[in-house]
């Protein structure tokens, strides 16, 4: 059987000759003891159908009274016909069949109905075959699903691996800098992606983004925005704004609108002691300047998310980066995410973290935070995507 094609009541119901009206009841009882598998007959009369007369009806319904077989014994069938018997068109399929059946009969009282072609009965369906044939489709519609999941499972795994692959490792070094990355998937595609490029010796650039939502429509977004990177800055691009703008005409041409992206990207320029900035709709970064010991929150023209308008430009912000400091980028997964009790873990106790791990490098204070969020939830993952980047510069001792 095709399960991907639902069977007509006309496929599962046995042929049965019609009977004329005019048979005497006792003809009919010997018609049924003669086959035993016979449900029921159909009873014709000069070509028109006048009703069924069932095997159960008869001899549990008519006959089982007393006196009722000497009663009826020469009597024309058609006296004990129903009035209204269950029939249904030969062309409906199996679960229009039970539909039907449930509607008319809730208690299930039938073991079968006729199938009707025009006005002639053509066969009978034994309810245990309706719901025998309508068992196995399910059976096989859910084996197919089964596969059709572990396809799809096969298949998302390999594009969370090769989306995994894409990140660039750390802790990576480069002109004096060091940088810490990490992110923790709530789904298996993520949404959200960080990288880093090298425009040259003394610079370093970080990027990190969110899509709003996470799976597959997300993962083909930051596919697309990382393309849209890379091709930037193979033909020279290298300041935040303008990568900003070219990410934002990739992602408009992918996802039409129907997603956006917030992004944050920085660029540092350790020979001038400077990192320059720009967001599209990110949350802000926060930066510790070894100078007083402290971290801050860096405020910066928003910007409009990528993905949401073509002529959206995205303004540069320029704050020092001398050695000793540190810049932390993240999605704001870490922000939002819950307690038990829907408590966020929220900004206060993110700036209590970085206050506490003041004393530790890049790659020590991002495992803190993330063990801090994961002990605040107390779950090893998060409602939405969580990623953090920090970057910090060789030099002066940490306060």
């Amino acid at each position: 059987m095709n399960y991907h094609t639902i069977p007509q009541l006309q496929a599962i119901a046995h042929a049965t000759g019609p009977i004329a009206g005019t048979m005497t009841v006792n003809n009919v009882i010997e018609c049924f003891q003669q086959d035993a598998s016979l449900l029921a007959l159909p009873v014709e009369t000069d070509g028109r159908f006048e009703g069924l007369t069932s095997r159960r009806d008869l001899f549990f319904q008519h006959l089982a009274k007393p006196f009722a077989r000497d009663l009826y014994y020469r009597k024309p069938i058609r006296m004990l016909l129903d009035a209204s018997p269950l029939t249904m068109p030969a062309g409906w399929n199996v679960h229009q069949g039970l539909e039907e059946l449930l509607r008319r009969d809730p208690s299930l009282e039938n073991d079968c109905f006729g199938v009707m072609e025009a006005e002639r009965c053509v066969g009978i369906v034994a309810v245990a075959d309706l719901m025998m044939t309508i068992s196995r489709i399910q059976t096989g519609l859910l084996e197919t699903l089964e596969q059709l999941t572990q396809r799809i499972r096969t298949e998302v795994e390999m594009a969370r691996r090769i989306q995994a692959d894409l990140l660039p490792p750390t802790p990576m070094q480069h002109a004096g800098l060091t940088v810490a990355a990490g992110l923790v998937n709530s789904s298996e595609i993520s949404g959200d992606f960080y990288d880093l490029f090298l425009p040259g010796p003394a610079s370093a650039g970080l990027l990190v983004a969110d899509v709003t939502g996470h799976g597959v429509q997300a993962g083909l977004v930051t596919t697309a925005a990382k393309a849209g990177l890379q091709t930037l800055l193979d033909s020279g691009s290298t300041q935040p704004g303008e990568l900003l703008c070219g990410i934002n005409r990739a992602i408009l041409a992918t996802a039409r609108q129907q997603l956006m992206m917030t992004a944050l990207i920085g660029l540092v320029e350790a020979d001038a002691d400077l990192i320059t900035l720009a967001s599209a709709g990110h949350p802000y970064p926060w930066r510790y300047a070894a100078v007083d010991g402290r971290w801050s929150e860096v405020a910066l023209d928003p910007g409009f998310p990528l993905g949401f308008d073509e002529s959206a430009i995205y303004p540069e912000f320029t704050v020092p980066f001398l050695p000793g400091d540190r810049i932390l980028l993240f999605s704001d997964g870490i922000i939002e995410a819950e307690n038990g009790m829907g408590e966020p873990f929220g900004l206060q106790r993110f700036q209590q973290v970085l206050h506490e791990g003041r004393a530790l490098g890049a790659e020590s204070l991002k495992e803190l935070l993330f063990a801090e969020a994961r002990l605040f939830t107390g779950r090893a993952s998060f409602e939405d995507d969580v990623t953090l980047l920090i970057a910090e510069r060789e030099g002066n001792s940490i306060c």
